[in-house]
């Protein structure tokens, strides 16, 4: 009887880890990335709208890395088929350069992506390629916005996207990426 009470404590704990972002078991952590699907969006052109799939990767405290990881390596071929897509693909498996977090803002430093992306900056592009990152990032109670860069440049990335530097970016303020060197 003892035996079946630990059996059952243990698939219970397992279902309210799997419930949560960035929940471990075992040798694993459970993330979330966020692609579009035009097959499930009820709107198939609103390139802002995303749908959660999950991740199982290797063990890890790093989790907002291991996401950016997993979305930055695009939608598996079983996942495309089923409508899944993105901007990231194989090819840009390799963007993230670094990720940290400080004071509710995720700073994203990316290898540079304009060789591998250039139709990242269309209007829906743009809306894919940031949505994507946003979703993915603010899995994470403490990730309350997401500022990028480019080689640790912030103006270099939001000039790429033709947006402004101003206060939802911190007017592309470098500091926090200099102060944090990998």
């Amino acid at each position: 009887m003892a035996a079946i009470a630990s059996a059952v404590a243990l698939c219970v704990a397992g279902a309210l880890l799997a419930a949560w972002p960035g929940a471990s078991i075992a040798a694993a952590t459970l993330l979330r990335v966020y692609f579009n699907n035009e097959r499930l969006a009820t709107k198939p052109d609103d390139c802002a709208i995303v749908f959660e799939l999950r991740r199982e990767v290797p063990k890890t405290e790093a989790v907002a890395a291991a996401a950016l990881r997993q979305l930055f390596a695009g939608p598996s071929a079983a996942e495309r088929a089923a409508g899944y897509r993105s901007p990231f693909s194989s090819a840009t498996a390799g963007l993230l350069k670094r990720v940290f977090i400080e004071h509710g803002t995720a700073y994203v430093d990316l290898n540079d992506p304009r060789p591998l992306l250039p139709g990242a900056t269309s209007s829906c592009g743009a809306a894919e390629f940031n949505i994507q990152i946003e979703r993915t990032l603010r899995q994470f109670t403490t990730v309350r916005r997401v500022i990028l860069a480019i080689d640790g440049e912030p103006r270099r990335f939001y000039e790429w996207m033709g947006q402004s530097c101003d206060l939802t970016n911190d007017q592309c303020d470098p500091a926090p990426f200099r102060r944090r060197r990998p």
